[in-house]
């Protein structure tokens, strides 16, 4: 396995909060502490569950780390998360994680921007808060279809203006988030989203000038780097998310 240093552990936890938090969106915490001490912004967690229609694991990132637990905000798709949506607290799941590299956060950085859509929000957040503690300042622009979540949660690190679109008008500016992001006012950039999202951040990054690391989304099977499901091309040649990733020098994916 290769990640960003840190270990890898397989782990059964307990479930010490399940809840949902918007339509089909839930956040699970549980007890992890050697994943607490390790785990960093970007990183996911494949999750194991005990039911024998379900044979491989489902990779879900990391949303937040505090003290001895770990957090997790998931969509129902299938059967695997509508199984672990209806878990109760201290029912145990099997875990591996921490897995793949995450965000790299650069020296003497002042000021970054951080861009999220949809569900790929949520592994935004820690980041969000290690750049506060770090004290570089940090704008958040979110999109989404309707409406949004997590923005007060982002709005309460107070370190910088959280901007809101969404394609219904239902909330903020009405359109893509993309439409609201002026790169060339930032040093850095962190995305996670759809591909098209991530395409277009890129982009705008890209013509700025302005370097902006990725998070891709892709199906996995192991999440460990052995079944080679997860293979997308960078650069010259080809990477797996689960270990080379799932966070990316934009320039290199997005040729």
């Amino acid at each position: 396995m290769e990640n960003d240093g840190s270990l890898s552990f397989w782990l059964k936890v307990s479930i010490r909060d399940n809840h949902c938090i918007s339509p089909d969106i839930f956040s699970v915490k549980v007890a992890a502490p050697d994943v607490a001490k390790s785990a960093k912004s970007g990183q996911f967690i494949m999750v194991y569950l005990d039911k024998g229609e379900l044979l491989l694991p489902r990779p879900i990132s990391i949303h937040d780390i505090n003290d001895n637990e770990i957090e997790i905000i998931y969509q129902v798709v299938g059967k695997g998360t509508l199984v672990l949506s209806q878990m109760q607290s201290g029912q145990e799941i099997k875990i591996l994680a921490p897995l793949g590299n995450g965000f790299t956060i650069p020296a003497n950085a002042k000021k970054a921007a951080i861009v999220g859509g949809g569900i790929g929000t949520p592994p935004l957040y820690h980041l969000a808060k290690t750049l506060a503690s770090l004290s570089i300042a940090t704008d958040v622009y979110l999109g989404f279809r309707s409406a949004p979540i997590l923005a007060e949660k982002f709005r309460a690190l107070k370190n910088g203006e959280v901007h809101i679109a969404t394609e219904d008008g239902s909330h903020g500016h009405r359109g893509f988030v993309t439409d609201i992001f002026e790169p060339q006012n930032y040093e850095q950039i962190f995305a996670c989203g759809p591909e098209p999202m991530l395409h277009a951040v890129s982009a705008l990054a890209a013509r700025a000038a302005i370097p902006c690391q990725v998070s891709m989304e892709q199906r996995m099977a192991c999440g460990i780097g052995t079944c080679v499901g997860c293979v997308i091309r960078v650069g010259e040649q080809y990477a797996r998310v689960c270990c080379e990733g799932p966070v990316f020098d934009a320039k290199e994916v997005f040729l």
